[in-house]
């Protein structure tokens, strides 16, 4: 949107109605917006105290992965009950994600990052105190409800504080500063709980959240990009249209593989590494705490790798996203196998190394999912089309959590040590959830191939340029033919621009509709139709909203 354009009442305070006797004129006034208050260190300063309540959430969220047992010995728990703390947690984060990108746009990041850390830790600390089952249960409730918090509101302030070339360098430290947190929530937080026991260490955690609140009670200062920021207030989504967005976002043949991608590249590895990996080796195989402690570590670090390197190489090659998602899906599926069918269920260190590797993978992988809602959307329900993908991931991870709860009580009913064997079958649940994962994500690749082979034979803008394989489910007749329907409509229009002034000005406003970016693929695919352009409600301008990497 046109910083000309904004009318008066959404100006940021401190502007008058005459922009030109501020600013001499439109470009000055524009280059002035981009002055950043505080000098350059400020936009870092800021998103650095948002990016804390980040890493304290990650934190917060993973810290089970190695306090399942003790807390199965604390409450009395079975495995299913256990599950059901980071069921709950995670169900919360995921149920909020979209309302919580609305209560952003209306209170701002800073408000909601200060609600977050302060539910946060008002729920670890309830939790290190309370000593049944029931109230355990509620402070991890509250606990994903202040999580689900943090990301969108820490990307609000990317937006706001830095240009929008900057906008995905800033998201990708956002997720390596969460790893942060995740790292101190394996080998350090095993320790922790060893010399100081169960609730002097998650007193502390929670206490620490607490007084980081008190970075954020400073007012907020005017962003020097809030315009930008706000113009996702202005969109459908931020008002009663909410649902009827989230549902023309399903039914988008690229946010539906988004879903699926994002569900079948982080659930598994999300049940291994935040709860079910630490008591698979501990109990299962016989390993040491510390010995699996490291092993949670090295996932840890593997992944914060891979998200470099997978996010360097899908930056030069977009065309290779969903093949390596395929490929990640397969491994990590591979990893399942192994670990369920290898002889007498006792890989050998190395064996288990590899998976955890390959496990490690899975959650940088997810983020394709984000691209493919990013790219193939309207400009208008990005926002929604990457919030409804974030669900996929953590829907998939809620399932599977309650899958193996509830397969190991079946299998060793009562125990409170768990078997290798109850483990082997728990996990060919997550086998099978990948399995099916990865059926849909192949089904919903070759419907999104379609419609974007279609959008290009007609000479519209794609993303990603794909050449045609055999298997595809448009033929390279069903393309000519379209190729010549685009042909002849191009003809008529220029024929009309030709003609009397009201078929000029149609002509031009059925080509600025088919040009629109990211309408041509908001279409459910049908093999050899034509699919109908949706035209956008209101500026096409309008920016993307800060869901549009929400996942972690």
């Amino acid at each position: 949107m046109n910083s000309a354009s904004v009318s008066p009442s959404r100006r940021p305070a401190g502007t008058s109605g005459n922009r030109r006797s501020q600013t001499g004129s439109s470009g000055s006034g524009r280059r002035r917006a981009m002055v950043r208050p505080g000098g350059p260190r400020r936009p870092w300063l800021v998103w650095g105290a948002g990016a804390g309540v980040y890493v304290l959430a990650v934190f917060h969220r993973t810290s089970l992965g190695v306090a399942g047992p003790q807390a199965s010995a604390r409450f009395g728990l079975s495995a299913a009950q256990l599950g059901s703390f980071v069921m709950l947690q995670l169900g919360i984060y995921a149920a909020m994600q979209i309302p919580t990108g609305i209560l952003v746009d209306k209170f701002g990041p800073r408000r909601m990052l200060l609600t977050a850390t302060t539910v946060m830790g008002a729920a670890q600390v309830m939790f290190a105190l309370v000593d049944s089952y029931p109230l355990a249960l509620t402070a991890r409730g509250l606990l994903g409800c202040g999580d689900a918090m943090t990301y969108i509101s820490v990307l609000r302030l990317v937006a706001g504080w830095f240009p929008a070339r900057r906008y995905a360098v800033l998201t990708a430290y956002t997720g390596l500063l969460g790893t942060l947190g995740n790292l101190v929530a394996t080998l350090p937080l095993t320790a922790l709980l060893s010399s100081f026991g169960w609730t002097a260490t998650f007193a502390v955690a929670g206490g620490l959240s607490l007084a980081y609140a008190l970075l954020l009670l400073r007012p907020a200062t005017i962003a020097p990009f809030r315009e930008a920021g706000e113009q996702s207030s202005a969109g459908p989504v931020a008002g009663h249209r909410v649902w009827a967005e989230v549902k023309s976002a399903w039914r988008m043949p690229a946010g539906r593989l988004g879903f699926w991608v994002h569900l079948t590249t982080m659930s598994g590895p999300v049940v291994f590494g935040v709860l079910w990996g630490f008591p698979y080796l501990t109990q299962g195989l016989r390993y040491s705490q510390s010995t699996a402690s490291e092993l949670l570590m090295l996932m840890v670090l593997i992944g914060l790798v891979a998200n470099l390197a997978i996010g360097e190489i899908l930056s030069r090659r977009p065309v290779v996203r969903t093949p390596m998602a395929v490929l990640v899906i397969t491994a990590c599926l591979i990893g399942w196998l192994v670990l369920i069918g290898w002889p007498g269920g006792q890989p050998p260190i190395a064996v288990v190394i590899a998976v955890v590797a390959i496990f490690a993978i899975g959650g940088p992988a997810s983020t394709v999912a984000f691209m493919l809602a990013r790219d193939y959307s309207p400009r208008y329900r990005i926002s929604t089309a990457t919030g409804m993908v974030n669900v996929g991931g953590f829907c998939g991870s809620v399932v599977g959590v309650f899958l193996v709860g509830q397969i190991l009580d079946i299998v060793d009913p009562g125990a409170t040590v768990r078997s290798l064997a109850a483990f082997r079958w728990a996990f060919a649940a997550l086998a099978l959830l990948t399995a099916f994962g990865l059926m849909r994500v192949l089904t919903w690749w070759l419907r999104a191939r379609a419609v974007v082979l279609l959008a290009a034979a007609r000479g519209e803008s794609v993303p990603v340029h794909i050449r045609a394989r055999r298997w595809e489910l448009v033929d390279d007749s069903t393309l000519a033919q379209e190729a010549e329907v685009a042909r002849a409509a191009a003809e008529l229009r220029e024929g009309d621009a030709a003609g009397p002034p009201a078929a000029r000005d149609n002509a031009a406003r059925s080509s600025t509709d088919a040009s629109a970016p990211g309408t041509v693929l908001d279409v459910p695919v049908q093999a050899g139709l034509r699919p109908p352009v949706e035209p956008a409600p209101g500026s096409s301008d309008a920016a993307p909203g800060p869901q549009e990497a929400a996942g972690k």
